[in-house]
């Protein structure tokens, strides 16, 4: 399933933006709630000749065991991305239990609002994940509308996909691919979740994404941090 996912959204990809961002899974656990963090900055290209980038704070909670809220708040800039230059608001849906199919299904729906640019997004992305032995392959692929006072309005899709390998809980290695306008890429990840009690644990995650078209930036580097509590 994640494969023929992969087939129907490699054709024309459109995106706005960095495609090298957080790839969701699609569960859903009551009563967490999570602040997160997130930063990107890409390097080169068309997408980056000055480079680009982004940072991401968001607080969420679960409000059901199928529903999760979150917020963010974004600063956007070449040099640094010390300043406020949007939000986004995103629901998460887990389709399925866990284990219940081959594949366990979710789906997001996002809003982002670039005071800066005058863009607002709406997108609906699907969210896939397989285990198979010690690796987990999570796919996500959107279908995005954009309002943009510049180029109109269009509609655009994007995908990314991550497999990684469960080693340690500290430390799970992984490959992502991203697919987004004129942008292809692919690069080494690695993630890690410490427990800091029964109800607390920080995860995080730190990866090189490299272009592989002269259009896509020449890379990109993205963090992210979350700490996680009930």
């Amino acid at each position: 399933m994640v494969i023929t996912l992969l087939c129907v959204l490699s054709g024309p990809i459109l995106a706005d933006g960095l495609a090298v961002d957080k790839i969701y899974a699609p569960y859903v656990n009551l009563l967490e709630k999570e602040v997160e963090y997130r930063i990107s900055r890409a390097e080169g290209g068309v997408q980056a000749p000055d480079g680009v980038l982004i940072q991401r704070l968001g607080f969420g909670a679960a409000v059901s065991d199928t529903l999760a809220l979150e917020a963010y708040i974004i600063g956007r800039g070449d040099d640094d991305a010390a300043s406020f230059s949007g939000y986004e608001l995103e629901a998460r849906w887990q389709l399925t239990e866990q284990g219940e199919y081959p594949v366990d299904w979710g789906v997001l729906l996002e809003y982002e609002n670039s005071r800066d640019s005058d863009v607002e997004e709406v997108a609906v992305k699907l969210l896939a994940l397989r285990e198979w032995r010690s690796c987990i392959f999570t796919a996500n692929g959107g279908l995005i509308y954009e309002d943009s006072q510049v180029t109109g309005d269009e509609f655009e899709t994007s995908f990314s996909v991550q497999a990684r390998y469960r080693y340690q809980a500290y430390l799970e290695p992984a490959l992502e691919f991203y697919a987004a306008e004129d942008y292809r890429g692919i690069g080494p990840v690695l993630a890690g979740m410490t427990r800091l009690s029964t109800t607390d644990s920080v995860r995080w995650e730190i990866g090189s994404i490299v272009g592989l078209n002269e259009s896509s930036a020449d890379y990109t580097v993205r963090f992210k941090l979350e700490y996680e509590f009930y």
